[in-house]
């Protein structure tokens, strides 16, 4: 329970008689001197025979050491007159002597709620604020890592943790998988024993929160601190929290973070926070199995293309009719892009079929690594493929291509060697368009943009009905 801090200051000998003691059994810290941090309030009796109390109350708000603390007077001489002057110059309150003291505990521990409300309600304010910018920054995310990257980063920096990450396991595995580090973006597959971390073992065998706010006393840590020990290792953790997270019913994974010595103390509302985060990890999760599944089903339905592992052409044909009227129906954008791979050619006439078919094998995997769950990939001719982008205007999609260029320079196509990618040409059409009035037309306007792309528009991207 938070003690509220009451700096007592004026005539000590004009205070009513048993007021300390009051303040005491209420639940205050009651203090005469003050401290290096700023009271909660300040408990004011004047000086008998006070002449300018409004300037005092106005000092008493004023002074920097009290850090604008609410003033509560207490007026022996003067009466009404007095404790209208100070509620003039800004106190709180004001109570006329002889003050009766349940009165003055009921209006202290009336202050006290009104101020712990207030501070909840601004707490969730800035809960709310940090949870937009999160899912905003998330929602401009195409891949399952880069969104939990995004998650773990914001949360680290939120409360300024040391160690924020999260882990892929399940209940009865002695193993889990680091998906995502805030304080090393570059880790992305790390393989961890989790006998290390019994925070995360306890999170997935109880499917509860672990809050554990002193490891070096907490029972259970007492193997581990053990280990630390014969192994001489200097461990700087203060605080640990394991967040289970649940995909379809079952525990798959933890969102974890960590603080250490000199750290700020996790408060309960941000325990609370990051579990909100960890709910929105649940749902990438979800996606990516849903995605995989489609996918099975897809190869199982014959509708998959098997040099790329993309989606057949006939599969295309219907996830565009069906695109289109849920679009049409429900007033929604989305955008189709056909790619273009230039050297494809060139390729096979140097390095023969095989090496072609390889890197569009390569091409292929990767497209459907970089979409997003919602999103759809096919192969649409001998070196073209389609993507389905839901909810994606133009520039989206032109961000989604310039996006895929840095992909594929930085990934070493076994037949190409380093920095020999592929270029690529793209046209996109995005819909609501006024000459897409069915299906068949997004493909023939996303055709000629394809052509103005590969005719040298910018970036090598042409985007239907925008000036090259």
């Amino acid at each position: 329970m938070v003690r509220h801090r009451i700096l007592l200051i004026g005539n000590p000998a004009a205070r009513p008689e048993g007021l300390e003691r009051l303040l005491v059994r209420g639940g205050f810290q009651v203090t005469e001197e003050p401290t290096q941090s700023p009271p909660d309030l300040l408990l004011y009796t004047p000086p008998r025979g006070i002449k300018n109390l409004a300037d005092e109350v106005r000092a008493l708000i004023g002074r920097p050491a009290y850090g604008g603390a609410p003033v509560f007077v207490i007026v022996v001489d003067g009466g009404a007159e007095a404790a209208t002057e100070a509620l003039l110059a800004g106190a709180r309150d004001a109570l006329i002597a002889p003050v009766h003291l349940p009165e003055l505990r009921a209006r202290l521990d009336a202050h006290v709620r009104v101020r712990s409300e207030v501070h909840e309600a601004q707490e969730a304010l800035r809960a709310r604020d940090h949870l937009f910018d999160i899912f905003q920054e998330v929602s401009a995310a195409l891949r399952a890592d880069e969104i939990f990257q995004t998650l773990v980063r914001r949360v680290g920096q939120a409360f300024g943790l040391s160690h924020c990450s999260f882990v892929l396991t399940a209940p009865g595995e002695d193993k889990g998988r680091v998906v995502a580090v805030y304080e090393n973006p570059a880790i992305r597959d790390l393989r961890v024993d989790l006998e290390r971390y019994p925070e995360i073992q306890e999170a997935i065998r109880t499917e509860r929160p672990v809050v554990i706010q002193d490891v070096h006393n907490h029972p259970l840590f007492a193997a581990i601190r053990e280990h630390w020990s014969q192994q001489q290792i200097d461990v700087n953790v203060q605080s640990a929290v394991a967040l289970p997270v649940f995909v379809q019913g079952r525990a798959a994974g933890v969102f974890f973070l960590r603080t250490e010595k000199g750290d700020p103390q996790l408060q309960p509302e941000d325990v609370a926070f990051a579990n909100t985060i960890a709910q929105a990890a649940a749902r990438v999760l979800e996606n990516e199995e849903r995605r995989s599944a489609m996918y099975r089903r897809q190869i199982s339905a014959g509708t998959t293309d098997e040099l790329t592992g993309c989606a057949s052409l006939d599969a295309l044909d219907r996830r565009m009719r069906d695109e289109f009227e849920r679009a049409r129906r429900y007033s929604l954008h989305f955008s189709l892009v056909l790619i273009d791979i230039e050297q494809l050619r060139d390729i096979n006439e140097r390095l023969g079929q095989a090496a072609g078919d390889r890197v569009l094998g390569e091409i292929g995997a990767i497209l459907q690594r970089e979409i997003r769950a919602p999103d759809f990939v096919a192969r649409y001719g001998g070196d073209e493929f389609a993507c389905v982008l839901p909810e994606t205007d133009g520039p989206g999609a032109r961000h989604f291509v310039l996006r895929l260029r840095q992909v594929f320079a930085r990934h070493t196509f076994a037949d190409l060697g380093p920095a020999k990618a592929p270029a690529i040409s793209a046209g996109v059409i995005a819909y609501p368009h006024s000459e897409a009035l069915r299906p068949e037309d997004l493909f023939t306007l996303g055709e000629g943009a394809l052509q103005s792309a590969k005719g040298g528009a910018p970036d090598h991207i042409a985007i239907a009905g925008e000036a090259s």
